[in-house]
């Protein structure tokens, strides 16, 4: 992980360049790191949502903020739809999985405490 952070880091989310491709052909990724959170943006492409790999997972507390198109997040045997504009909190320790709609692009915002060291290193 990065320095840790002795001033405000200001994030431009227009920016439309995403360097780091997570998988080929379907989903980008930019993200940073904050002292105690991690701040991740995922790109996936319109219908490439079903290809996200539908991994299950846990870490810390998970805040994911859908800015663009729809995501489907499932933990404990039910389906959870975000649809844009919407977020979701996802308790610390809850093994997880999602994937996007493939009707439309998708962004969603994902801040994470503590922070995600395996996103590696930061692209913002």
């Amino acid at each position: 992980m990065q320095n840790a952070l002795t001033e405000p880091k200001v994030i431009n989310f227009s920016d439309d360049e995403f360097s780091r491709e997570i998988v080929p052909g379907v989903a980008h990724m930019k993200h940073t790191f904050g002292n105690d959170t991690s701040v991740a943006l995922f790109k996936v492409a319109k219908g490439k949502g079903t290809s996200f790999p539908n991994v299950k997972h846990s870490h810390g507390e998970e805040v994911a903020i859908q800015l663009k198109g729809t995501s489907m997040l499932y933990a404990n045997g039910k389906e959870y739809i975000i649809r844009e504009g919407e977020l979701i909190i996802v308790p610390g320790g809850l093994e997880h999985s999602g994937i996007f709609s493939d009707d439309e692009e998708s962004l969603l915002l994902a801040i994470a405490t503590p922070p995600r060291e395996d996103y590696g290193n930061p692209t913002w």
